[in-house]
């Protein structure tokens, strides 16, 4: 597992990415994808515009924690 930051209009939407290695591949792949939460929000309009866009529920805005400074 590792953090992947998303910078966009409005602030970082911070996810949590996690990986499997492949042996057919001989590579790591990623299985899964999930967000945590937000960093460095200036504006909650664009990043709720952000998150329709990418098909999430708007309703994380109010559900998941703002993280101070990043991870």
């Amino acid at each position: 597992m590792f953090r992947e930051y998303d910078h966009v209009e409005g602030g970082t939407l911070v996810y949590d990415v996690r990986t499997e290695h492949r042996v057919h591949l001989t590579r790591e792949v990623t299985i899964g994808r999930q967000l945590l939460g937000f960093t460095n929000v200036s504006d909650w309009d664009k990043i709720r515009s952000e998150l329709t866009r990418r098909g999430h529920g708007v309703g994380a805005i109010h559900q998941l924690p703002v993280f101070k400074g990043g991870l």
